[in-house]
């Protein structure tokens, strides 16, 4: 993949150089019988204004980058000429108008499109209600951690995380309460993990965390820490206090593929709900 992105930066930067080189040695070997095309031949310009455009989709880059073809066009052009043309030189500065005008309305769609693929991709992998990554980002995630883990030989923990008797918060207070019960969680475990933590609402009522480089011993320790925070939060709903636990499964990665890994925080939480909920509990063969 680095390969590809690699070859591509180079393809465009390639594209780049030769559209910007090439007006300017048009410019002084065009014959006097062909000035009249000169501002086609500056218009090449506008091929390396798009390209990075493309690689740097920034308002600031683009203006930057018209401004600055636009000061090489001009210097070459004087450089170029002999004596002062005026006809010429208005002619130079409305076909600077009309490239300007082309540059910045592709630019404009174009950083609308990219805006508005950003927000589609935040979409697919972000959960609209708590705000967390989805269970779509889990599985993109685990396909690029777990090779690259085996690879270092560095410990991967997954916690599964459940909230106790989430149905009667539901069927008590109702499904209002029921959300603002998955926000508060959301916000705890936000507040618990590290910055190079990952964590998503998995689905329901289920959360997953997945600490990279942590040992079994961090993890354990980590997912007793945030258990006694949640246990201990306070978390009001309509200036009501209401009890809120959680129950924690922890599993080290040890070569199995994605599915078997999950399985393995899965049935480490059953068992903290079967043995009371409100604990965490590490899985073992």
């Amino acid at each position: 993949m680095a390969k590809i992105v690699l070859k591509r930066k180079i393809v465009l930067w390639s594209i780049v150089v030769v559209f910007a080189v090439l007006p300017i040695i048009i410019a002084f070997n065009l014959k006097e019988e062909l000035q009249r095309l000169s501002s086609f031949f500056w218009s090449l310009f506008l091929i390396p204004n798009i390209v990075i455009m493309i690689m740097y989709p920034k308002w600031k880059v683009i203006i930057g980058t018209a401004l600055f073809f636009s000061v090489l066009k001009y210097v070459t052009h004087f450089i170029e000429e002999d004596s002062f043309n005026r006809i010429e030189t208005v002619a130079l500065i409305l076909e600077s108008f009309v490239d300007g005008a082309i540059l910045f309305t592709v630019s404009y769609f174009v950083l609308r499109h990219n805006k508005l693929v950003k927000y589609m991709e935040k979409l697919i992998i972000v959960d609209s209600l708590t705000g967390l990554y989805n269970r779509r980002y889990f599985d993109l995630y685990m396909e690029k951690t777990i090779p690259f883990h085996q690879r270092i030989n560095s410990p991967l923990i997954l916690i599964m995380v459940d909230i106790d008797h989430f149905k009667k918060i539901n069927d008590n207070y109702g499904h209002l309460c029921g959300d603002e019960a998955l926000k508060h969680i959301s916000d705890m475990i936000k507040r618990n993990v590290r910055t190079s933590d990952a964590y998503v609402r998995f689905g329901g009522e289920e959360f997953a965390i997945m600490l990279p480089n942590t040992d079994l011993g961090e993890g354990q320790r980590f997912a007793e820490r945030l258990r006694k925070a949640v246990n201990q939060s306070d978390f009001t709903h309509y200036n009501e206090h209401i009890p809120i636990s959680i129950s924690l499964g922890v599993s080290l990665y040890k070569g199995e593929n994605v599915e078997g890994f999950i399985e393995k925080a899965d049935k480490a939480l059953y068992k903290a709900k079967e043995n009371g909920r409100n604990q965490v509990v590490i899985f073992s063969y």
